[in-house]
């Protein structure tokens, strides 16, 4: 994410003093940490800058690490950065269900898919199960990108409150761009994390929603890393019914909504001082979307079984899409 390298490079900027100016000391600005706009950025910075840093307090130092999440990382960027990947993600399952397309005919649709949710839901009609599915992805994607947010901001304070008191104490670290490069590795694969995980799932539950129930779908984890779980679920068929179905069943029938969410892949758990076999409830089962964060898994069907009267109106813009708008 190239947000946060900038912030990486701005931490280190400011903690070095490089962003010092002369001028008129300014009055201290309160610290708490709000949706700022850019009214109060400009104050923020404006303090900052005419403060000489060897007379920063651990509130300025905090003030400054608010000031670069609130600037690089605001709270509306990452809400349609969220918006855009969960509902390209979940339109992109519902494009699966109705073609099969190579790879340069994917890039094309794709270019052309909207990217927000109250676009998608006043270009494209949808069933109770597509909304379903393209509402939810909307706001577990906006909650997850929320919570980095928290976690980056959390995460650099501690970095520099703890470098903040021990300079103040005399003692000795290493540099500090070492260790940002260290803490922001991290912060990197948690946000590749988010984006791949919020993205397969959407794309996955919106393919489900998109099919018909008795409709059949295979499942592909056939990629590098696959855990056991995943790698003992490839190639496993599974029938599509409603979620209102009554006496589903786990093993061979998926739904719209169907997760791992609250289940466990140990076969076994903890009650009082023994280990006991867990029930087949509380274990992993086949899921609609991911079986578990980072998985790369996905259903294809066996050839096309949805028919242009299925979503007329939606593979109608798919051939109009492809065709350049010619038919």
């Amino acid at each position: 994410m190239l947000k946060l390298e900038e912030v990486r490079k701005e931490l280190i900027a400011w903690s070095r003093g490089a962003r010092q100016k002369p001028g008129l000391r300014q009055e201290q600005p309160p610290g708490a940490m709000e949706r700022w706009g850019q009214d109060e950025l400009k104050i923020v910075r404006l303090y900052l800058e005419r403060l000489p840093s060897q007379e920063w307090t651990l509130n300025d130092h905090m003030m400054m690490v608010d000031y670069l999440v609130q600037r690089y990382l605001p709270p509306d960027e990452l809400k349609s950065e969220a918006e855009w990947l969960a509902t390209r993600s979940v339109l992109m399952g519902r494009v699966q269900a109705n073609m099969e397309l190579k790879a340069k005919q994917m890039e094309i649709v794709a270019a052309h898919l909207p990217i927000a949710l109250g676009q998608a839901l006043s270009r494209f009609p949808m069933t109770p199960a597509q909304r379903q599915a393209i509402e939810y992805a909307n706001v577990h994607a906006g909650e997850n990108v929320r919570k980095f947010k928290d976690d980056t901001r959390h995460a650099l304070r501690e970095v520099v409150t703890r470098r903040a008191r021990d300079r103040a104490l005399g003692i000795e670290r290493g540099s500090l761009q070492t260790e940002l490069v260290d803490r922001f590795a991290i912060l990197n694969r948690d946000w590749r994390r988010i984006a791949v995980t919020e993205s397969g799932e959407a794309l996955n539950q919106g393919h489900i929603a998109s099919l018909k129930p008795g409709m059949t779908v295979k499942r592909v984890e056939q990629y590098r890393g696959a855990c056991p779980f995943c790698r003992s679920i490839d190639g496993v068929i599974a029938t599509v019914v409603a979620p209102d179905a009554p006496d589903k069943d786990g093993d061979t029938q998926i739904w719209i909504g169907k997760s791992n969410v609250g289940r466990s892949a140990a076969p076994r758990k903890r009650v009082g001082d023994e280990l006991v076999p867990r029930p087949a409830d509380e274990r992993w089962w086949l899921p609609a979307g991911l079986a578990h964060p980072n998985c790369r898994g996905r259903w294809v069907t066996s050839g096309i079984q949805m028919q242009q009267g299925d979503d007329p109106d939606f593979h109608k813009w798919l051939e109009q899409t492809l065709s350049g708008g010619k038919k």
